[in-house]
């Protein structure tokens, strides 16, 4: 059983509380509610928040989906699900997270898969290509005992056992597949084996567990030893395999019951997909978003070496700033641009931009003297039309803006993609005069 709802959409379940201590557990390595389970008018009712993803709960499966499809695909629920999907892993895409091939794809969004099981058959075939053109190689030291002189003879550790003097106790290197990066994803090969509902997959993720059979398989791998360092010049091929390997590796992704592989939940931080898409998003199509006069600019992603901070204390820089997207012309800073998943207000004056976002534009705008910073925002369904304004800071010539970029589309078609482009050209060039 499977249920599809939208962000902040509440739909009828009866939950239990075993799922209550489930979606508690989510809240607190989360550190928000994913999912709220309320009794309305005598009714069990789940609620989603802005928080995306797929939590399994026995043998059921919740959905969590971004409100982007197109307008026209509202009546139809099945055909908003299929958007919305595909969207958001042309977000991922974008974001570096993932390859999207559509031939793909087609086949799990026409059978109405949840994205998780999209996710997993997209990193296992892919991995099946990349395994199949052969794998990373390294070399490796290895102690071994032997029977004939092989590499270093490790003397010390063989007058310890000379009850085995007819073996000798060598090291020696080795070229192979047992590195690091492998056993990286050997563990999220075993992972999704033991969590797939979806034979293709079931299939594909077993041919890989036999491949990888040379490769340790861990009892644990984190985040931390999955680090994007793993990825070099002589492995770049891997590098999107690593970083949705990274993904399922996540804290938000976890078993909800120790050794229960019925309960887990992969949960999307939808802020950091929006900052990631849009920031690169600008950077691939940069020769045609940009202004003339912005041409020549470096785009730095979280400012990359130019990060400045707000102050010092005890010698140190404290209170680091980071926009999501600095454009560098020469020394000075033209502009400033960051990215929040979050929902505009038509209705009020500031059309709903938080006072803790504006203070951090202003601290940007003030730090590197920038005189335009720009917050982005998705326009999704519910907005009928884009949102804008400008604000005019008292102590000078700066000015901060908020923008929306239209999500309500098929980024699967071409002209989806010039939608798009068209309207960065026109945030970035100014907007209108508001």
């Amino acid at each position: 059983m499977t249920v599809t709802l939208f962000e902040h959409e509440v739909r009828a379940f009866d939950w239990t509380t075993r799922d209550l201590a489930n979606l508690e557990r989510l809240r607190q390595v989360v550190g928000s509610d994913v999912l709220r389970a309320t009794i309305r008018k005598g009714q069990r009712v789940i609620e989603a928040t802005e928080q995306v993803g797929v939590l399994r709960l026995g043998n059921r499966t919740i959905q969590i989906l971004p409100k982007i499809y197109r307008n026209g695909a509202a009546d139809d629920n099945k055909q908003r699900e299929r958007e919305a999907t595909r969207n958001l892993l042309y977000l991922l895409a974008y974001a570096g997270v993932l390859r999207v091939r559509d031939y793909a794809i087609l086949p799990f969004l026409e059978r109405d898969a949840d994205w998780f099981e999209i996710l997993t058959y997209l990193f296992a075939s892919h991995l099946i290509e990349e395994w199949q053109r052969g794998p990373h190689r390294t070399y490796f030291r290895v102690d071994d005992e032997t029977t004939v002189l092989k590499g270093k003879w490790r003397i010390a550790t063989q007058l310890r056992r000379p009850e085995r003097k007819h073996r000798l106790a060598v090291s020696f290197d080795e070229f192979g597949a047992d590195n690091p990066l492998n056993r990286v994803f050997r563990f999220v090969v075993e992972r999704l084996w033991a969590w797939t509902r979806v034979s293709d997959n079931r299939q594909l993720l077993g041919s890989l567990r036999q491949w990888l059979d040379e490769v340790t398989l861990l009892p644990q791998v984190t985040l931390a030893d999955a680090s994007p360092s793993l990825i070099s010049r002589l492995n770049q091929r891997f590098e999107t395999l690593l970083n949705l390997a990274r993904l399922f590796l996540d804290g938000s992704s976890l078993q909800l019951v120790s050794g229960d592989t019925n309960s887990f939940a992969l949960i999307f931080d939808m802020n950091q997909v929006f900052e990631s898409f849009v920031t690169n998003f600008i950077r691939t199509h940069r020769t045609v978003v940009l202004p003339a006069d912005k041409q020549s600019c470096d785009l730095l992603p979280q400012t990359r070496t130019a990060s400045l901070s707000l102050a010092r204390s005890n010698g140190r820089d404290v209170f680091r700033l980071e926009p999501d997207l600095a454009f560098r012309q020469g020394a000075d800073f033209p502009i400033l641009l960051d990215a929040k998943y979050k929902r505009l207000d038509s209705s009020a004056g500031s059309l709903g931009v938080s006072q803790g976002d504006f203070y951090q534009m202003y601290a940007y705008a003030h730090r590197y003297q920038c005189p335009r910073v720009v917050l982005v925002y998705p326009q999704t369904v519910g907005h009928p039309s884009s949102l804008g304004a400008r604000f005019h800071l008292f102590d000078g010539n700066g000015v901060i803006e908020a923008r929306t970029v239209d999500l309500r589309i098929d980024l699967a078609q071409p002209f989806a993609h010039q939608q798009l482009i068209a309207q960065m050209k026109w945030i970035l060039a100014g907007g209108d005069s508001t």
